[in-house]
């Protein structure tokens, strides 16, 4: 080959590796459990962060808890009860060639939506998600299930200008007691990928004083401060009455609302009738916290550039001459933008927070990273828990666990009369405290009120009302929550840490995910019969399910309908195994009797077992009543008829004019439509197969031409040879 075709060769491959089809940000959800969440390919978690300048997107979840909440109160749509401007990692590293800092911010910073990490800290890869459901889709048992495995995996996988590449499995299940949480390992390497392009490898050389903060801004909930302010923003968090918190024992950073933000208007109805979950649209305590961080690869004494007061050098390092962990617990405002983040991972700089310096906090925490306890109000959005300085050689990796929480409040009356407390959660420096009177207050309860340095926390709310019913365990409170999450990461029988510190550094650097199994719900099948009576149907396939871990044997199952999906579920019906009200030929139906045309409702089937262990609302749908189709085929009926523009008859289309709909009832499941005009031109077809008694049609030619006023004959056929004719009439 001469050199001129070697070099053309060369360019190319050059061109070929340059061009690899980088992938586009992306995102998938979590909305197996109670908890959703939104994960992108780019690091975020939720929504790209900002002060909620932005609002919301109905159907991309940020921290929703409970999942399904989006409802309509007085004409208005509110989009559910999510709990976080937006989340992700964050990470600071000092590169040995050159010594230079590096940085990459991949969720939970920025000052507005515009700053995005896509393409300046973060370089997609990948994203896909995994249903390890125990119930295929059509109804059978999945011979694949894995009872070790969570029931919803998300992988995505980003590389950042740093030279690590992320890769962030998250798992879901929807277990009662397990459903309200979410658990993601983080495996982050140093692969020297530095623009996303795998094909081309900018860096080999080993990444020292490595910082790797969590980030989220946390806000319970929008529901209840769309209602009291009309809008979702920051000032009436920082302003008014969220208070951050941090419970040592879990390591658990979260968020509590003061008063759980009673309905303004519905308070009591919603309450006593647990209409959109009840009267508290707030009640919610939202976190996160580390299950395992790695200490195999933190820098060494003499090995950081590390910044340390002299006064706490006696005290940060440990016995293997680690700085101790975390690094960084801080309180923030809402405005976490970059530039104001980037210091904080700044291995130059001193740490924003001075170490815990007394036995106040426990002698296990003196010298460990410590939080601006007194700014847990005007600070309350934000949350950075730091992790280092590592020091991660080229081609090493280094693993984390973290898991988002989600509970009805932080604590029962009981704890609160015993003299629970945590830190922060107070006005702090609103109400004048100094750091020590501010460190450690009562954590409020939603049964009964406390005083809290002349402000009540709390409500008595549980004390005269049930808990909603998306509560569907005896798992309540977040902290609660936090020692499930702590139980199925390491697999150890579940322990109250009220009393026994959880120490994550001590835990596996995986999870393990063995706890009791429940026999799954079925998969439903809705359908709207002749009489507009809605008919569930499942098969009989659970009842054989079988799970070495498996609590008790299934008893029955139960029926239940909801106008909301946060509740009031009604029980229509009790069906045992075989029932013969219901069961046929290895099939169960129920119909419910009192529904009508165009009625929404949503509808579940819960295994129940003999230990009266009910399992939760995974299955629940949304489904609107209908005319079902016809057995046989009869007289037909076009509505309205005759047809007048701007006759009112109401109707719905992404391509049309609802002013223009015609409906032809009383159809079989299965036959054609056909339409023609006055002359006997053939207008339209209109192939008709589905379990319904109607078929809309817009007046839209097979032409795509609006058709014009007279006079019009159809004919309906049926594969079986079977005819029947009229006619209609349109006005202009």
């Amino acid at each position: 080959m001469n050199r001129v075709k070697l070099l053309l060769t060369i360019a190319m491959m050059m061109t070929a590796a340059n061009n690899v089809p980088a992938q586009s940000r992306d995102y998938v959800t979590h909305h197996r459990g109670t908890l959703h969440q939104t994960v992108f390919n780019t690091g975020e978690l939720g929504r790209g962060y900002d002060q909620a300048a932005t609002g919301s997107v109905k159907g991309i979840p940020s921290f929703e808890w409970p999942g399904n909440s989006g409802t309509i109160v007085d004409g208005v749509a509110y989009n559910g009860q999510y709990n976080s401007f937006g989340g992700g990692i964050q990470i600071g590293a000092t590169t040995s060639d050159t010594n230079a800092r590096r940085y990459a911010f991949c969720g939970g910073a920025g000052s507005n939506i515009s700053e995005v990490v896509f393409g300046t800290y973060s370089f997609p890869l990948e994203l896909k998600r995994v249903e390890n459901y125990p119930v295929l889709s059509n109804g059978q048992l999945n011979p694949t299930y894995n009872p070790d495995e969570a029931e919803e995996i998300i992988t995505s996988k980003w590389a950042t200008p740093i030279g690590l590449t992320i890769t962030r499995t998250s798992r879901a299940w929807s277990l009662p007691d397990y459903d309200d949480f979410i658990i993601y390992e983080y495996e982050l390497e140093n692969t020297g990928n530095r623009d996303g392009n795998p094909a081309t490898i900018e860096s080999t050389v080993d990444l020292k004083d490595v910082l790797i903060a969590f980030t989220y801004g946390l806000t319970p909930s929008m529901f209840g401060y769309e209602r009291n302010y009309n809008r979702w923003n920051y000032t009436d968090y920082e302003n008014h009455d969220l208070r951050a918190r941090f419970d040592r024992n879990r390591w658990l950073n979260y968020a509590l609302d003061r008063d759980g933000k009673p309905d303004i208007k519905f308070f009591s109805d919603w309450s006593v009738n647990q209409v959109n979950g009840g009267g508290l649209l707030s009640p919610q305590a939202v976190g996160f916290m580390p299950l395992y961080f790695d200490t195999t690869h933190l820098a060494k004494l003499g090995e950081t550039q590390i910044q340390i007061n002299s006064s706490d050098a006696a005290n940060v390092w440990d016995l293997n001459g680690h700085i101790k962990q975390p690094y960084l617990n801080r309180i923030e405002t809402s405005n976490m933008r970059i530039s104001k983040m980037q210091p904080y991972i700044d291995i130059a700089q001193a740490r924003k927070n001075n170490p815990y310096r007394n036995s106040l906090f426990g002698p296990d925490w003196i010298g460990r990273g410590s939080i601006n306890i007194r700014q847990s109000q005007y600070f309350g959005v934000g949350r950075m828990l730091a992790f280092g300085p590592y020091t991660i050689a080229f081609g090493q990796k280094v693993r984390f666990a973290v898991a988002e929480v989600a509970g009805y409040g932080a604590a029962r009356k009981e704890e609160t009369v015993a003299g629970l407390k945590d830190e922060g959660g107070s006005c702090g420096q609103n109400c004048g405290e100094d750091a020590s009177l501010a460190a450690f207050n009562l954590v409020p309860n939603w049964s009964d009120t406390i005083n809290i340095n002349g402000i009540t926390y709390g409500s008595r709310y549980l004390s005269n009302y049930a808990l909603p019913q998306y509560i569907n365990s005896n798992t309540v409170t977040v902290r609660e929550v936090a020692d499930r999450a702590i139980e199925a990461y390491t697999g150890t029988p579940f322990a109250d840490h009220d009393s026994v510190a959880y120490w994550p550094e001590r835990s596996p650097d995986r999870g393990v995910y063995k706890f009791p199994v429940l026999v799954p719900n079925p998969v439903m099948e809705i359908r709207s019969n002749s009489k507009a009576q809605n008919v569930i149907s499942w098969k009989n396939s659970v009842e054989s399910f079988t799970s070495s871990r498996l609590i008790s044997p299934l008893r029955n199952f139960e029926v239940y309908r909801s106008g909301n999906s946060l509740g009031p579920w009604t029980r229509i019906d009790s069906v045992a195994i075989n029932d013969p009200r219901y069961s046929s030929g290895g099939n169960y139906s129920v119909i419910d009797s009192t529904t009508k045309v165009s009625e929404s409702f949503f509808y579940s089937v819960v295994t129940v077992h003999q230990n009266d262990v009910r399992n939760s609302r995974s299955n629940a749908v949304s489904f609107k009543t209908y005319l079902g189709a016809e057995k046989t085929l009869g007289t037909v009926h076009v509505v309205p008829n005759p047809f007048v523009i701007r006759s009112g008859f109401e109707g719905s289309s992404a391509t049309a004019d609802v002013n223009s709909k015609i409906t032809f009832f009383n159809l079989p499941s299965l036959c054609t439509i056909r339409i023609y005009s006055y002359s006997g031109q053939m207008v339209e077809t209109l192939e008709h197969n589905e379990d319904s008694n109607s078929h809309d049609w817009y007046q839209i030619t097979r032409n795509n031409q609006k058709i014009a006023p007279g006079i019009y004959f159809f004919v309906v056929s049926t594969p079986d040879g079977k005819t029947t004719n009229g006619k209609f009439v349109v006005i202009r």
